[in-house]
């Protein structure tokens, strides 16, 4: 497949803002070429204009799901931003203990991942959760991850990572959150224990969710790739589905400070719906 032209360029563009709120300029035609190239061979598709007929109709509903998954950098890691998991364990299911302590909750958490890629944030949340095991033995912990992307929800629920994935997990912790399993090079399967805390569910950040309110969401490096519009329609979403006390934690070059915001800003990366 050769360098997409501006026509092809602006085709695919076009298709991918509408069905991802999802916007890419023309300096990322060298981008998208490459990403289109790596997925035209798995599929065996010979040329550009062909996929995209493929993806524009009725019948490729799915492969446009994975077009979508391929346009965004999937890089992620457990515990990615230590301080956000910091302040998660530390300071979040404090203040979500007390309060069930003093009668103002009952004893549960519910937690959304969202755009939760191959699972790494989620399972991280649940790590952080089971290590207080003794303090919410009795909870209902609900977990819930979310993606766009059917084949990155397929490698979340299967749960196994290969050694670059786990790199940085203390020995200790690696051994208790994951099975070394028996390949060549070995593979790291999370424990069921931690696994069994986590739901996954495909979803499209640009419709609203249909579950209860969160205690917390975390929303870490997704809105870099939305124009203002599609971020603030993300936003609102993201506001919806907190209830008052909850709170939004992002990434760090998520820039949500020019947008309609309702919530308190509590750090660079922590938001509390207050209202």
């Amino acid at each position: 497949m050769e360098r997409l032209s501006d026509e092809q360029f602006a085709r695919f563009e076009a298709l991918i803002y509408k069905n991802s709120g999802i916007r890419l300029d023309e300096r990322k035609v060298t981008l998208l070429t490459s990403r289109l190239q790596r997925r035209l061979r798995e599929i065996k598709i010979d040329c550009a204009d062909e996929y995209f007929r493929l993806v524009s109709s009725s019948r490729g509903k799915e492969e446009l799901n994975e077009l979508l998954y391929v346009v965004t950098t999937n890089e992620t890691s457990f515990f990615r931003t230590e301080a956000h998991f910091d302040w998660f364990q530390r300071d979040f299911l404090d203040e979500i203990a007390s309060q069930h302590r003093a009668g103002h909750r009952p004893a549960s958490i519910r937690i959304w991942s969202a755009a939760c890629s191959v699972g790494a944030e989620p399972y991280s949340l649940a790590f952080c959760i089971a290590d207080q095991r003794l303090r919410f033995a009795d909870w209902k912990v609900r977990i819930l991850a979310s993606d766009l992307s059917e084949t990155s929800l397929q490698t979340a629920r299967q749960g196994q990572y290969k050694q670059r994935m786990i790199d940085g997990i203390p020995p200790g912790k690696l051994s208790r959150y994951f099975r070394k399993t028996d390949g060549n090079p070995p593979e790291y399967q999370v424990r069921a224990e931690y696994a069994d805390l986590v739901m996954f569910r495909r979803h499209n950040l640009m419709n609203p969710i249909n579950e209860r309110p969160f205690d917390c969401i975390f929303l870490r490096n997704v809105l870099i790739y939305f124009d203002d519009h599609s971020k603030q329609v993300v936003l609102t979403h993201m506001i919806d589905a907190l209830p008052v006390g909850g709170y939004l934690v992002i990434g760090p070059s998520e820039g949500i400070y020019n947008l309609h915001n309702p919530l308190t800003r509590l750090s660079t990366f922590l938001y509390q719906k207050q209202s």
